[in-house]
């Protein structure tokens, strides 16, 4: 079983964005392929809150960037 920490470094890595700082990735334009990437994953997975994912509650990408710095694997 693949865990989130395993799928979200295999979306890094397909973007050579794991070497990255958090400061670079939070520039990421959300029509990228990264962070749509990401944003696929969240919403498949079904951790990504509906009401996020549709931007009545939050911000989608505020949120999925907040997912990628809490698995700390980017640089520091």
């Amino acid at each position: 079983m693949i865990t989130e920490t395993g799928e979200v470094k295999k979306i890094l890595i397909k973007h050579n964005a794991l070497n990255k700082t958090m400061e670079e990735i939070y520039q990421i334009d959300t029509d990228t392929d990264l962070y749509q990437d990401l944003f696929s994953y969240y919403m498949n997975s079904g951790e990504m809150p509906y009401d996020v994912m549709k931007g009545h509650y939050g911000n989608p990408e505020e949120w999925v960037m907040n997912q990628v710095e809490r698995l700390k694997l980017l640089k520091d």
